[in-house]
């Protein structure tokens, strides 16, 4: 009788302890996932600031005012600069409900104009920014 009750203490401590040791595994692989997910979101958002971006360059090339830049990029424009609105999926939405926002500012010099485009999520971190200049007759003056 007393070599039974040794022997469920025995297996009772090695189950508890397997069952410890798959719960620490457990929550490494959770906090790994949920890392990979945040990283994943990161690296998507920079790679879709990247894009517009570079678009919104070469528009500020082709165009000199933020009128004209702001209505092709579909965005709003204010003095020396545009802003333009996405939601979640990257999609040009309103101010209300945006998820990044990118902030053009124009500036020139006599022979340069300068673009200033800073990309910023919801939080106000930023998520990418780019310089450009054009010269003065490259644009629609």
């Amino acid at each position: 009788m007393k070599r039974q009750s040794s022997s469920s203490v025995v297996f009772l401590t090695e189950l508890l302890l397997a069952l410890t040791i798959f719960a620490l595994c457990s929550s490494v692989c959770a906090s790994l996932f949920a890392t990979s997910y945040r990283m994943n979101k990161r690296s998507g958002a920079l790679s879709q600031a990247v894009v517009y971006s570079q678009s919104a360059g070469e528009t500020f090339k082709k165009y000199a005012s933020p009128e004209a830049i702001a209505n092709i990029l579909g965005g709003e424009a204010g003095d020396s600069r545009c802003t333009l609105y996405f939601d979640e999926d990257w999609t040009a939405t309103g101010r209300a409900g945006a998820a990044y926002t990118m902030e053009i500012k124009l500036s020139r010099t006599e022979e340069l104009r300068y673009a200033t485009i800073v990309t910023t999520d919801r939080d106000g971190g930023a998520v990418y920014s780019l310089e450009v200049s054009a010269l003065p007759e490259e644009g629609g003056q």
